[in-house]
């Protein structure tokens, strides 16, 4: 389906009735995030296929931000049609270093990109992927995965699926693992995942596809572990790689995380190379942390999709009840984290997010603001962010779009603008909404990922910025 040519007059050949854009409005509440009936927002699977996938062939050992400028120019011809061209690293700063600002360039209106008038692109594209909130209900099975619990510590494993790639006598081969992460509240039991999953391990890689603190099956065995924003998440991460190192015939390991398991993803690349008096970790945090050997992880790389940049202002939007027929999509978040409380036990649970931390060990006094310096990633109303992405040492890709209605595309510009680390790179897609980049550009999405993690063409880490 190509919808791209016509999507700047899609609107205006739609007669504007607010009794009809309401009723439309409401409509949408029940397919955005959750859907399960109709076409353009239904839950859908998008394997790959043989051949489908193409592996740039780019210059070996470059940083990934150059390594982007190759890898797009050879898989550019694998996006849709589109007026306007996808926006790299290097093109979200003006000459004089400033943010680029997006919403000009690609003729937005932020107001409105939970309406179907306006948005049908993202919000389709955001639907596709988004699977039915299905509770604490195990992920079916997967061909050629097992059901695995990576130890953290006495009292935590987490809940994973991890397939060995093999070769034509059956044998498992040598490779990377690639880690996957999933969104707010997500599990294994979304076809996104099990579609990735298996697609990776059907292109010669290992994965393991991680159930996180208070998701999925982790939640289900260990009740009483809370989420924690991705503070204690980021720590556990290191632990499996270290895990899957250990393991004979992986490599190395990389990581993909979508949305808020992308936030994860950003923290854990942070929390991986950050010297330990980093300024975004206050003493009594510190204290709380648990200690981690230091060490190299996940230098096979990381790539973000769609993530939640904007914590704080997410948290402060979600704070108030939102409007079915108003903000569909700020109310289906709602929903989710509404009925993901409820099965954590929380005694009122509502839509909000500032009160999902219940860990004893971050609930001292005055911890909440502690908690949001260490998961702060781009300044909040004055207060710094403590420029995390200088520490980051392995080839990272941060993936957005123009029309994502949760995390504003603004926020990609600011961040592209302040990065000084050659291990950093940025892509703008003008369409493809929230993590919606299967469902818009299936072939692209694959082949970027493969030649991501290209252990020979894929990029290499260079020593980070300060470091």
């Amino acid at each position: 389906m190509r919808f791209h040519r016509a999507r700047r007059h899609q609107t205006s050949r739609l007669c504007y009735c607010p009794a009809i854009h309401a009723i439309v409005r409401a409509a949408i509440v029940c397919t955005i995030p959750i859907s399960t009936t109709g076409c353009f927002f239904s839950e859908r699977s998008f394997p790959l296929q043989p051949g489908e996938a193409i592996r740039a062939d780019t210059p070996v050992n470059l940083p990934a931000a150059k390594w982007l400028v190759h890898a797009h120019e050879k898989l550019k011809y694998l996006l849709p049609y589109h007026q306007d061209p996808a926006m790299l690293t290097g093109e979200l700063s003006d000459p004089s270093g400033r943010p680029v600002d997006l919403v000009a360039r690609y003729t937005l209106k932020p107001d409105r990109l939970e309406s179907m008038f306006d948005n049908f692109l993202g919000l389709s594209y955001s639907a596709q992927v988004t699977g039915p909130d299905a509770g604490d209900t195990p992920a079916p099975p997967w061909p050629g995965f097992i059901d695995v619990w990576a130890p953290i510590d006495a009292r935590l494993k987490l809940a994973g699926r991890l397939g060995m790639a093999r070769g034509p006598d059956g044998k498992i081969v040598p490779a990377d693992c690639i880690v996957l992460l999933p969104g707010l509240c997500g599990g294994n039991n979304v076809i996104r995942q099990r579609d990735l999953a298996t697609s990776l391990l059907a292109s010669g890689l290992h994965v393991l596809a991680v159930e996180m603190r208070g998701q999925g099956q982790t939640a289900v065995r260990y009740p009483d572990v809370p989420c924690t924003w991705g503070i204690f998440e980021s720590g556990d991460l290191l632990l499996v790689s270290d895990w899957l190192e250990a393991k004979p015939n992986v490599r190395r390991t990389g990581l993909i995380g979508f949305s808020w398991g992308g936030t994860n993803a950003l923290l854990t690349a942070w929390n991986e190379g950050r010297p330990q008096n980093h300024p975004s970790i206050a003493p009594k945090l510190a204290d709380a942390l648990p200690k981690i050997p230091r060490g190299r992880r996940y230098q096979a790389g990381v790539i973000v999709f769609s993530p939640i940049l904007n914590l704080e202002s997410l948290i402060e939007i979600l704070a108030k009840p939102q409007s079915c027929l108003i903000h569909p999509v700020r109310a289906g978040l709602q929903k989710t984290i509404r009925n993901w409380k409820t099965r954590r036990g929380f005694p009122k649970p509502n839509g909000t997010l500032h009160d999902v931390i219940r860990c004893k060990e971050l609930n001292y006094e005055g911890s909440h603001e502690d908690n949001l310096q260490f998961v702060r990633l781009l300044p909040y109303k004055g207060k710094p962010a403590g420029n995390k992405f200088a520490d980051v040492r392995m080839p990272m890709l941060i993936v957005h779009t123009a029309d994502d209605p949760i995390v504003p595309v603004q926020t990609v510009a600011n961040l592209a603008a302040a990065l000084k680390n050659p291990n950093v790179a940025t892509i703008v897609l003008p369409t493809g909404g929230h993590i919606g980049f299967a469902s818009y550009a299936k072939n692209w999405f694959y082949s970027m990922i493969l030649s991501f993690f290209d252990p020979n063409k894929g990029p290499k880490s260079k020593p980070a910025y300060g470091q």
